[in-house]
């Protein structure tokens, strides 16, 4: 499942779990470039080679129906990377967070349920200024971790990055406006010039009709098929409707992202939000290792939780889940290696052996080690898994 990390932890942790005969995990078909490759049963096998380490979006992982959170002390101390000098923090106090007053067409008539009463905001399309900056790709200041390669610079300019993740309910609305195919150029970055937005051609590789998607969605099987099915959808609404939306390919995250008046955010802008910018955070929440990983923190080896359920876990910018409950799709085609110089970039452009895209973040059956700011995830973009999830970006 997982060949090589480069992290010789991670790998005692996975060749211990018990995620190859939970989920049953085989190797993926990959399709060609820009059209898709469905899974034929198990989950994606990750590249292994390269600079940066990267992790199967289903590896490591124990029973979702386990409790607890182990733990993964490593060392201490973070290190800031990048220039504007704002240091480490550990509270979930916010540096962003401006909220964006467009109401999203998927929350039009939406009760304002997500999160707690601890949080910023209980609006479910809440989306949180993230401040530009420049920034490290992939990288935490951990010595010997994996993750203390400074070679990947970045800088990204200010944009918006919605609060919780996309939840059962406002996935609903568009369902409900389904079909509704985005127009050529839809959801694309105006900071990137290289960025052309949807493309005609994958039409074809969304569901045909609302039917036939909310099918997919509801029957969306565990990596096991003995195991139930994992969806959080349903057809008929119910208490599933602030858990975040599962199963969804690529272009259906696209598709729903356009439609919502926004975008998939580009794998640096997700990257710098989840680090908190420069300060390099180990966990979203955590600018160094100096406290255990608990559930207090992220959704993580235990069921999938309504969005924004665990407040102390917000990022720097007042983000929720940006570790555990479900993986997030960015918008690049996965390299092994980032491209550099990079402002503002995205891997829009995909050669012959490419044939993943980005996921970002960890799932609700993941261990600790994938929660990690740093870490990289990549499935084909047709890929349906229970941990597959989307948080749009925003002008």
């Amino acid at each position: 499942m997982v060949n090589r990390l480069g992290v010789s932890l991670l790998v005692g942790l996975l060749a211990t779990s018990g995620c190859a005969a939970l989920y049953g995990v085989g190797e993926l078909t990959p399709g060609a470039p820009d059209q898709g490759g469905a899974g034929t049963g198990g989950a994606p096998t990750p590249s292994t080679a390269g600079a940066k380490p990267s992790a199967s979006p289903d590896g490591g992982a124990t029973s979702p129906i386990g409790g607890g959170g182990s733990t993964f002390p490593i060392g201490s101390g973070g290190t800031s990377a990048g220039s504007d000098n704002d240091g480490g923090r550990s509270s979930p106090a916010t540096d962003g967070g401006a909220l964006d007053t467009v109401q999203p067409p998927s929350c039009v008539g939406l009760p304002a349920l997500c999160g707690n009463s601890e949080s910023s905001s209980r609006d479910c399309c809440a989306s949180l200024e993230v401040t530009g900056g420049s920034f490290f790709r992939s990288y935490d200041g951990l010595a010997g971790a994996g993750w203390d390669d400074p070679s990947s610079p970045a800088a990204i300019s200010a944009f918006r990055l919605d609060a919780y993740e996309v939840t059962v309910g406002r996935f609903r609305r568009f369902v409900e406006a389904y079909p509704w195919l985005p127009p050529a150029g839809a959801g694309r970055n105006p900071a990137n010039q290289l960025d052309f937005g949807w493309s005609g051609g994958w039409n074809a590789l969304l569901p045909p009709d609302a039917e036939s998607l909310s099918r997919a969605l509801s029957t969306c099987a565990s990596e096991n098929s003995a195991q139930p099915s994992m969806s959080t959808w349903t057809v008929i609404p119910d208490a599933n409707e602030t858990l975040p939306v599962n199963c969804l390919t690529w272009f259906e995250a696209f598709a729903f992202c356009a439609w919502d008046g926004g975008r998939l955010p580009s794998e640096a802008e997700w990257n710098y939000a989840a680090a908190g910018g420069s300060q390099a955070r180990v966990y979203p929440w955590a600018s160094s290792l100096s406290t255990d990983v608990d559930p207090n923190y992220a959704v993580y080896q235990t069921p999938i939780a309504m969005v924004g359920s665990k407040p102390l876990g917000n990022g720097r910018f007042g983000h929720s889940d940006l570790a555990g409950n479900v993986w997030e799709w960015a918008v690049d085609w996965y390299r092994q290696t980032y491209s550099v110089p990079c402002e503002d970039c995205a891997e829009l452009a995909a050669d012959a052996d490419i044939s993943d895209r980005v996921l970002r973040g960890g799932a609700y059956y993941n261990q600790p080690p994938f929660l990690r700011a740093a870490i990289r995830g990549n499935a084909p973009p047709s890929t349906r898994n229970s941990g597959y999830g989307v948080r749009c970006a925003r002008e």
